[in-house]
């Protein structure tokens, strides 16, 4: 019996092999196409079947005729062979051709998994550039709030310093005013309430000069808010110009 692994056909197709090879088919080479596998009795006896086949039907024939079949038979085993050999060699190539393709299309796969790990990172990265942009853009918009706010109470402090100034112009018309009702007054007044005037007169001519000196002191204060809410304003208007740009 043959061992497992060994059977008819496999003798049958390494017997094929070595005719199309030009070589004999013996147990010994038999044996080593099949990969040095399978007793040598199992292969003889393979052989002696597939040798004494066709005996009975060629027996019944003339021996020329005999002979002819059995070449045509070996012939076609040649052939037979070699198409097996070439069909082989073709399915080889195709799996040799089938190979490199895919080992090309793995090398495009991993060049592609780079490029999109790549673009995965750049994606991480911008979304953190995002991130921070907005944060800084609602960093500026809380400082411009605040500088918004610093305006207003500026403007406030400026209404207020008009408002006083006003106050000052009007208590500045009541004494001249006064002072001209004084005047004529005086005029009208006995000598002996001259020295009580003279000394009236100075301590109003006193009186006006620190009011005059306040409000030149006011002025200035006055000119210097003028030139910070400028520049606020400038640095307002510089912020609003960017944030409309991004």
């Amino acid at each position: 019996m043959a061992r497992e692994g060994i059977n008819k056909q496999l003798v049958q197709h390494a017997k094929t092999a070595l005719l199309a090879q030009g070589k004999r088919p013996t147990i010994d080479a038999v044996r080593i196409a099949l990969g040095n596998t399978g007793s040598k009795t199992t292969i003889s006896n393979y052989l002696k079947e597939l040798e004494e086949k066709p005996r009975p039907t060629i027996e019944r024939l003339t021996e020329p005729l005999a002979h002819l079949v059995l070449c045509l038979s070996e012939q076609l085993q040649v052939e037979s062979a070699e198409q097996l050999i070439k069909a082989q060699a073709q399915f080889s190539l195709e799996k040799n051709q089938l190979k490199l393709q895919l080992q090309t299309a793995l090398k495009l796969a991993d060049k592609q998994q780079h490029k999109l790990d790549k673009l995965e990172v750049r994606l991480l990265l911008t979304e953190q550039q995002r991130q921070e942009e907005m944060a800084r853009l609602a960093e500026q918009a809380s400082e411009l709030a605040l500088e918004q706010q610093r305006v207003e109470k500026l403007s406030g402090l400026m209404q207020e310093q008009y408002t006083q100034i006003a106050l000052l112009h009007n208590e500045q018309e009541h004494a001249r005013e006064s002072f001209e009702q004084f005047r004529h007054t005086r005029q009208e007044i006995h000598n002996t309430l001259l020295q009580q005037h003279a000394q009236q007169v100075a301590h109003l001519s006193e009186e006006l000069r620190c009011n005059s000196e306040q409000r030149l002191i006011m002025q200035k204060e006055l000119l210097e808010l003028h030139r910070e809410n400028s520049r606020l304003l400038q640095k307002l208007s510089t912020w609003q110009s960017s944030l409309n740009d991004q």
